[in-house]
């Protein structure tokens, strides 16, 4: 498959460099032309861990960089793959917005279904509500009949993001139940779960949007535990790796605890769901803990 990534930071060039390494061939598109050019002379315009060597290796071949849009319409898909941080539950969707109006004036000339998959961390709703408003105005085309939406979340740790891509816990689809979005992402993702053996998760749009943020502040509340539980064990001289290690026996304490954050939500995932629970009329006592404003 040919996919273009919208989106030159951490998540797009990593997003990009990853589906290449998987097989597929990657054009990052919207890029400033100093990333650009980094990208197709083989450098990577951002430090991570096992970026670098797979930018070297396909960057200016399989794995292009440019300053245009116009390889759209020509991919199999687009990635959207940009900043869209929030605070306090207020998403800042501009520049998100921008990189649909954009995908949708290159979708206009052209007549082929295309796909549109979200993987910028964005609060539920915000597809519904900003993407596809900005692709189908842009485009002139309906989502479900000759433009396809999806969210595909990411949940890539910092310092481990390409580990975290090439071996997933999980591979979440949010979608509308368009069959064609589901044969498309199944293709994208074949050679991770034919080699690996990943589960995937599908979802709604606004489920699959929510995950990631959920899933931070499931696995912080499950660090700040097992590290009391630590303390505990310290203070009355009992074997710590034993317990946590019985008590994931038992399912109390998922395997992923230990690992970390996950990519882009700590330490405000609990914050700006917290909001959210907030202007919907309920009091998220256990979110504002874990957000630190009890």
């Amino acid at each position: 498959m040919h996919v273009s990534v919208v989106g030159s930071g951490r998540l797009g060039t990593t997003t990009a460099a990853c589906l290449v390494d998987i097989g597929h061939d990657a054009t990052i598109v919207g890029a400033d032309p100093d990333t650009a050019a980094a990208i197709e002379a083989g450098e990577s315009p951002v430090e991570e861990p096992g970026l670098a060597p797979l930018v070297s290796l396909y960057g200016g071949d399989r794995l292009r960089a440019t300053t245009d849009y116009d390889a759209v319409p020509d991919g199999d898909l687009t990635v959207l793959a940009v900043p869209a941080a929030a605070d306090a539950g207020h998403a800042d969707t501009d520049t998100l917005a921008a990189a649909a109006d954009a995908v949708g004036n290159e979708l206009a000339g052209s007549e082929a279904y295309h796909l549109v998959a979200v993987r910028s961390p964005v609060l539920p709703g915000t597809t519904a509500e900003t993407v596809i408003p900005a692709l189908e105005a842009a485009s002139d085309r309906t989502d479900g009949t000759d433009l396809g939406v999806a969210v595909t979340p990411t949940f890539q740790r910092p310092g481990a993001a390409v580990d975290d891509f090439m071996d997933p816990e999980r591979l979440v689809v949010g979608s509308d139940g368009d069959e064609r979005v589901l044969d498309l992402l199944a293709e994208l993702y074949e050679p991770l779960v034919a080699g690996w053996d990943v589960p995937v998760v599908e979802l709604g749009r606004r489920e699959a949007e929510l995950l990631p943020f959920a899933d931070s502040v499931a696995s912080t509340a499950q660090d700040a535990l097992v590290a009391d539980i630590a303390t505990v064990c310290d203070e009355l001289d009992v074997d710590a790796r034993a317990v946590v290690d019985a008590l994931r026996s038992a399912g109390h304490v998922g395997d992923a605890a230990g690992r970390g954050p996950r990519e882009a939500h700590l330490p405000t995932a609990a914050a700006d769901l917290a909001a959210q629970v907030r202007e919907a009329g309920a009091d998220p006592a256990m979110l504002d803990a874990l957000a630190g404003d009890e």
